[in-house]
């Protein structure tokens, strides 16, 4: 009895609530929806961002200074790379020198070869058209027996059980 009433005290509020009280649509996905539909759909042109602030100018003028920087190690690196090579090549014998000098030539002249030969290769493609394969023709028989004159194959009896 109790839970009767309980119920049926409960069922009206809801009913008194849903009455008073309707579903409203959320506001934030109908203001997003339109700004989304305002952003593809729009005629106007989406303006683009200035790159002319000045925390990008500080930026650009790091970035060349340190390109500069590599440049100018990069010439250095070269110069002692060179000037070692000079002297590892000074402290050799006269044998050697000249030994390693052949090698450096020999060296030289394959790569150069090589090189010719692949550039004449890209130079000089095979345009000749590829020809498929033909089919073999299917020869016919010759007829070497007349089939009336052809002997009869004998035919075994069924035994029935």
């Amino acid at each position: 009895m109790n839970h009767q009433k309980l119920f049926t005290c409960l069922l009206i509020i809801f009913t008194l609530l849903l009455v008073v009280a309707p579903v409203n649509d959320c506001q934030a996905q109908r203001n997003a929806s339109r700004a989304f539909e305002k952003e593809v759909f729009s005629k106007r042109k989406a303006k683009v961002a200035d790159n002319k602030g000045g925390a990008n100018r500080a930026a650009a003028k790091a970035m060349k200074e340190q390109e500069k920087k590599e440049a100018r190690r990069d010439k250095e690196d070269a110069k002692q790379l060179k000037a070692l090579r000079k002297q590892h090549f000074e402290n050799q014998s006269a044998s050697t020198q000249e030994r390693m000098v052949n090698n450096r030539k020999n060296t030289e002249t394959r790569y150069k070869e090589k090189k010719q030969k692949i550039r004449k290769e890209q130079s000089k493609p095979d345009l000749k058209k590829q020809t498929q394969p033909k089919p073999q023709k299917v020869k016919k028989k010759a007829k070497t027996r007349d089939p009336k004159k052809q002997p009869k194959l004998k035919q075994h009896k069924i035994k029935k059980y």
